[in-house]
């Protein structure tokens, strides 16, 4: 017979929470996890756990990538490394998985995705563009007419005027915004902005109740450049890894994951 845990639990009924110590029951276990909210994130490692399990990395890829995380996390004593490994539980096998992990996840999603990354792109473009400009506001309306002559016919300092003039935070740049994405800024100036040209000002318009003065400084369209792309996968995956996480928190079986080399299933 199975012989109790100090908390009156079997040990193979039994959670543990610390190395050799099981404290909590499979069903105290599972009644904190969804009252705590952390049956998502378990899902989460869940469909990561078996995405990593179908990327095989080869040994000195692991160590490298273990040992890396080893002088990070806990220095290059062996006596640090083994009360850091304690801390934790953890032995060589679990140093391996945490350490190749994000590797493994980033070669899979590089792999599946491979097709879907410009039209992914193409789909998020407007999001990605940048903008920089130059912004007088102000809530009384000739005022911003006289600031934008003083600006558009006699070479006035944008600078200058935003410093003496503006009424919003831009006051502290002298009124230079961004970079910024082009959706960040407000609907009706963001339109005008889009079609504009570099150095192009634009007569004074409302934005409810202030008044505004605006020069185009920089346009910076997104480009499908190596750090994009590799924004674009993770959004992938993660869209897939959330789909994935809903259906084991629906009760259902998630498809099996796409194995590398092997053809995709439609």
């Amino acid at each position: 017979m199975a012989q109790p845990t100090l908390s009156g639990v079997a040990p193979e009924r039994a959670i543990a929470l610390a190395p050799g110590k099981p404290l909590l029951s499979v069903e105290e276990a599972n009644r904190l996890i969804l009252r705590h909210g952390l049956n998502r994130e378990l899902a989460r490692a869940q469909v990561q756990e078996a995405v990593a399990a179908v990327v095989p990395l080869a040994p000195e890829e692991e160590e490298a990538l273990a040992s890396a995380l080893m002088e990070s996390e806990a220095g290059s004593s062996p006596a640090g490394r083994q009360a850091w490994l304690a801390t934790r539980g953890w032995g060589p096998e679990d140093v391996l998985a945490i350490a190749s992990l994000a590797e493994r996840l980033r070669r899979w999603s590089a792999w599946r995705f491979d097709e879907e990354v410009e039209i992914r792109f193409l789909d998020r473009k407007d999001d990605l563009d940048r903008v920089v400009y130059s912004l007088l506001r102000v809530s009384d309306r000739a005022l911003a007419e006289e600031l934008y002559l003083r600006v558009r016919e006699e070479g006035a300092s944008f600078r200058s005027l935003a410093e003496q003039f503006s009424e919003g935070p831009e006051t502290e740049t002298g009124g230079l915004i961004g970079p910024i994405a082009m959706t960040a800024a407000h609907p009706e100036l963001a339109k005008r902005l889009r079609v504009g040209r570099e150095g192009q000002i634009w007569p004074t318009f409302a934005i409810g109740d202030v008044w505004l003065v605006v020069r185009l400084e920089r346009l910076l369209p997104a480009q499908l450049d190596a750090p994009t792309r590799a924004q674009m996968l993770h959004e992938l995956f993660e869209r897939w890894l959330g789909e994935q996480v809903e259906v084991l928190l629906q009760g259902g079986e998630p498809d099996p994951v796409p194995v590398p080399g092997e053809p995709l299933v439609p």
